[in-house]
């Protein structure tokens, strides 16, 4: 069983970008490593579709190694397709595959139990799951009482279960003949042809397709719903002196061996960590004091984490730059009192 992943597509819905699926997220891990977490597939089982010019100018093939921690099969294409169904028969013939595959979309994400089964099936979800999706781009599927799919449309909704964009084939064979037998003279303006219509054609000749539900499915395919899950992640620069504790010294009382911890900053932090934002610590404090900060950290039950030494009593300034890929400023900065009753309240709102 293999993953095909098409990913020879311009973007054209993220502009002035890396290609999407190349595109980190806020730890970054590129759309693609995290398009695919949820199958639990080994890279041994993934075949990437990308194109010459990705390769050419942004190393892609050595970079999907680097990103997953393995060679990854890739098919390099020297112009884009048509459709994500000329992808992937491009691929199944370079590839010579002749065994049963999914063909998974590079920009969501979902979980599925077990990937391989005895029948076809398209991997669905209902829109009654989710308070904000974009209906009008996905495809739709009708289904009997034992889950065997009678219809399937694109862009039209004819019942609540819209495909995730996982689509699971038991022939490599039968793929291809459907492909060939509907890409070939008599298209309407060269129109694209969606894998839907693949599979409905498929149905309509006698082969059976199940819908199969998902869990936890998430979609990256506008510039909008990418930067919406980039925006639910903060990196939290805290000050441990002043803020966490109060402010020690190396010369006089209190000593940084002393200080008392700010029970409102640190029931704060902890609520950050609760809610899985990054936290790296800014201290005046010298290296070399280290071990007793992280032992100070550690006995009020804040995490582990990065702590930066030697900051300096001084104003401190962050210097960044904007980027297409980042729908925020880069930047910001607050000054909250740790004694503050709303300190919680505040730092939350930045989340």
């Amino acid at each position: 069983m293999k993953v095909i992943v098409p990913c020879a597509g311009r973007s054209s819905r993220f502009p002035n970008m890396a290609p999407k699926w190349m595109l980190p997220d806020h730890d970054g891990v590129p759309m693609v490593v995290r398009a695919i977490e949820g199958l639990g597939v080994a890279p041994d089982d993934l075949i990437v579709t990308l194109l010459a010019e990705q390769d050419a100018q942004f190393d892609a093939v050595a970079g999907l190694e680097r990103a997953f921690g393995a060679p990854v099969r890739c098919v390099v294409l020297d112009r884009p397709t048509s459709s994500q169904s000329e992808t992937v028969a491009r691929t199944l013939r370079e590839t010579e595959v002749d065994e049963p595959f999914l063909v998974k979309d590079s920009d969501n994400f979902f979980e599925l139990d077990a990937i391989e089964e005895p029948f076809n099936y398209i991997s669905v979800s209902s829109l009654n799951d989710f308070d904000m999706i974009n209906a009008r781009n996905k495809s739709y599927v009708q289904i009997d009482q034992d889950s065997v799919v009678t219809n399937v449309r694109e862009k039209r909704v004819i019942s609540d279960l819209f495909s995730v964009g996982g689509y699971f084939f038991r022939s490599p064979t039968e793929f291809l003949d459907t492909f060939d037998a509907l890409s070939g003279a008599g298209r309407v303006n060269d129109a694209e042809l969606y894998i839907s219509e693949i599979i409905g054609h498929m149905i309509l000749n006698g082969q059976s397709f199940q819908a199969k539900r998902v869990r936890n499915y998430q979609d990256w395919g506008t510039v909008h719903e990418w930067r919406h899950k980039l925006e639910t992640r903060r990196v939290f620069l805290v000050s441990i002196d002043g803020f966490l504790f109060e402010r020690g010294s190396s010369h006089f009382a209190p000593a940084f061996a002393d200080v008392k911890a700010n029970e409102g900053a640190v029931e704060a932090v902890l609520k950050m960590t609760e809610l899985q934002q990054t936290i790296i610590y800014l201290s005046i404090r010298p290296p070399e004091l280290e071990a007793m900060t992280r032992a100070q950290l550690t006995a009020q039950g804040l995490p582990d984490g990065q702590i930066i030494f030697g900051c300096g009593v001084a104003q401190w300034s962050l210097v960044t730059s904007s980027h297409p890929s980042l729908p925020f400023n880069t930047s910001r900065a607050f000054e909250i009192e740790p004694d503050d009753i709303n300190v919680i309240d505040k730092l939350e709102l930045l989340s």
